[in-house]
């Protein structure tokens, strides 16, 4: 599902207008994926600064769709509808819910600072809650600092990313990539964060796909043997070492 663009001329997200498609896709039990790069975006024009604007805002144009989708009640509307935010990264979220939930407070009490909201412009549950329920997070190489975002947000709304092939992918050092983000986590967190959730997500049969992880892997034993050296010609960011600024934003 492509992002819409605020000069497209088409309604925006939040309208009802696609409540039809919200409805068919719930009826069918469809997972909508919403893809990080390159949608949603409106013309830059033809400046000098045009391409490092771009790249600069790529990400909030991506990750809007998000709010879009709860303050417009979709997921109100329909429960059972799944949303995934795919080829981004995930150090947004927490702060993102702290404060739309804080926002979903103070519209409650009638207004937001000067805002005024009437009862039925704030849905009945916290953004947090329907985020919890309906939104899932397909995440390009998370490294290190977005390994410990995962865990406080829950693994089971998110799903790893290699972002293969782009220049910025963990191929061809994606084992040494999840050794570098997570060698301290258990069995059951990385068997979620790799397999379970997408397969929960997208209705894969694990059990089908056995032979095929035997052979490919990779095993808790090969991820739980820490990284004690990035390859010189990585270019992925997972690479980024703790602390480090991190890539958190919409691949290109």
């Amino acid at each position: 599902m492509p992002g819409v663009p605020p000069d497209s001329g088409l309604p925006p997200l939040f309208a009802r207008d696609y409540d039809p498609v919200w409805q068919v896709c719930e009826e069918l039990d469809l997972t909508v994926s919403h893809h990080g790069g390159g949608t949603g975006i409106p013309t830059y024009g033809n400046h000098d600064a045009s391409l490092a604007v771009f790249v600069t805002e790529l990400a909030w144009w991506t990750n809007r769709a998000v709010w879009h989708l709860i303050w417009g009640g979709v997921f109100e509307r329909f429960p059972n509808l799944r949303f995934v935010l795919t080829e981004v990264g995930i150090a947004f979220v927490p702060d993102l819910l702290k404060q739309m939930d804080y926002f979903h407070s103070e519209m409650g009490k009638g207004r937001l600072g000067e805002i005024a909201f009437e009862a039925e412009q704030v849905p009945p549950e916290r953004p947090s809650t329907y985020f919890a329920r309906n939104c899932f997070v397909a995440s390009s190489f998370p490294g290190p600092n977005e390994s410990r975002v995962i865990r406080d947000l829950g693994v089971d709304n998110v799903m790893w990313g290699s972002d293969y092939p782009h220049h910025e992918a963990t191929t061809p050092y994606t084992r040494e990539s999840l050794r570098h983000a997570f060698s301290d986590w258990e069995p059951g967190e990385l068997q979620t964060l790799l397999a379970g959730t997408a397969a929960r997500v997208y209705g894969f049969d694990l059990a089908a796909l056995a032979s095929v992880a035997a052979d490919v892997g990779p095993t808790h034993a090969e991820i739980a043997v820490a990284l004690d050296r990035i390859p010189a010609d990585a270019t992925s960011p997972a690479f980024l070492r703790p602390g480090s600024a991190s890539a958190g934003a919409t691949s290109l």
